[in-house]
């Protein structure tokens, strides 16, 4: 069983007992539960049902921890005109533990 969710405008596999790394930071604290109502795509096994725009039921995840990722280096260069730019950047996560899908 697994389901396909929107979070944040990102579509993100899930299945029960698994852990999965979101590109946001949650506005919630570590080991806190978190419902997913945005459901894309729902596979039960037996049958697939996708929905139009989203299917009826929630995933039921917990909130591991909050952190950030490596460091991306951006460098530019122009030559023969002494232009360059150096950058760094690091996007924040999410880890999430899903709990459970329910399906109406």
């Amino acid at each position: 069983m697994y389901a396909i969710c929107n979070l944040k405008g990102h579509q993100v596999k899930v299945r029960p007992d698994e852990t999965v790394k979101v590109q946001y930071r949650a506005d919630v604290q570590p080991g806190d539960s978190v419902v997913l109502d945005d459901i894309l795509l729902l596979n039960t096994g037996s049958k697939i049902i996708v929905g139009k725009p989203s299917v009826p039921g929630r995933v039921h995840a917990k909130v591991v921890e909050h952190g950030r990722e490596d460091k991306v280096i951006v460098f530019r260069k122009k030559r023969r005109t002494e232009y360059r730019k150096h950058k760094g950047h690091k996007q924040h996560y999410t880890l999430l533990r899903i709990e459970k899908i329910e399906a109406n």
